[in-house]
């Protein structure tokens, strides 16, 4: 019975080390400013048509490299 209980108190630590959270682990944006990959010109453009829309539909699958649906 006390090996069953040393046994569990090791898998206990074990988990505790593995998801302990590191203060020295980086994050992986860290270092990398926001704006980097942004392309303003197209960030405008769909605002734009989002806030000129006259439905919600007209505007839903909106995005980089999505055909917008043909005009009715």
């Amino acid at each position: 019975m006390l090996s069953y209980r040393v046994l569990f108190a090791l898998l206990v630590l074990a988990c505790l080390w593995f998801f302990w959270p590191r203060a020295d682990a980086a994050e992986p944006t860290a270092g990398r400013r926001v704006d980097d990959h942004i392309d303003r010109a197209e960030l405008e453009e769909a605002e734009r048509e989002v806030r000129e829309a006259d439905d919600e539909e007209g505007v839903r699958d909106w995005g980089p490299g999505v055909q917008k649906p043909p005009l009715a």
